[in-house]
């Protein structure tokens, strides 16, 4: 809960010159990380159903694939305080790019599995970077409107996504598909690395400054 006497934070504080760039920064993120965080999910049923396997043959897979989430949750223990975070925010959205086109295209089992188990590995890793780092670059006293703000973007972002990988799989197929996760991964790996600052062994107060 809010503080008893500390006034509500404006909207229109993100985008003061002390911290427009960085809102700017994190809503583009949000927006576009969440076509490669959430929309494996979405596809790869419809995907593995595309390339002519049955529903329990699917549904096999799919879970299958499904088990990297918590082997990505275990390998971002070690590596999260180790790795800066930028970097590992680009280098693990670098990874479900490659990983995401090598599933699409490819047409056998022992292909799919092994590139849907990494997938979703790099994204769990991907997602517990960027949870921290969205939490390192403001200061407390906006920090919960920025994230908050930045956060319901991704939300809408993922309301609109069926309506645009779903016409790309149905017309086009699992490789075209992936190839717009892709893109909205290089989108966040340009944004990210060019735009967003370092937070890795500093303090909040370095950072926010």
């Amino acid at each position: 809960t809010r503080e008893p006497g500390r006034p509500r934070v404006p909207l229109h504080v993100l985008f003061s010159d002390e911290y427009r760039a960085r809102t700017l920064m994190l809503w583009v993120f949000q927006v576009f990380q969440s076509v490669g965080y959430y929309g494996f999910g979405t596809l790869v049923p419809m995907v593995l159903g595309a390339k002519g396997f049955s529903v329990i043959t699917s549904l096999t897979y799919t879970t299958l694939v499904f088990l990297g989430y918590p082997l990505g949750a275990a390998l971002s223990i070690p590596i999260v305080e180790r790795v800066d975070r930028r970097w590992l925010i680009v280098g693990s959205a670098f990874a479900m790019g490659a990983f995401g086109l090598a599933l699409g295209f490819a047409e056998s089992a022992a292909v799919i599995v092994p590139m849907g188990v990494a997938y979703t590995v790099a994204s769990n890793v991907f997602s517990n970077a960027f949870h921290v780092f969205q939490a390192e670059i403001f200061p407390t006293s906006v920090r919960a409107t920025a994230a908050g703000t930045a956060y319901g973007l991704s939300r809408l972002s993922s309301a609109a996504m069926p309506f645009v990988l779903l016409p790309v799989l149905q017309t086009s197929g699992p490789g075209a598909a992936f190839a717009v996760v892709a893109a909205a991964m290089l989108i966040v790996m340009i944004d990210i690395g060019v735009f967003a600052p370092s937070t890795t062994g500093r303090t909040l107060e370095d950072v926010a400054a």
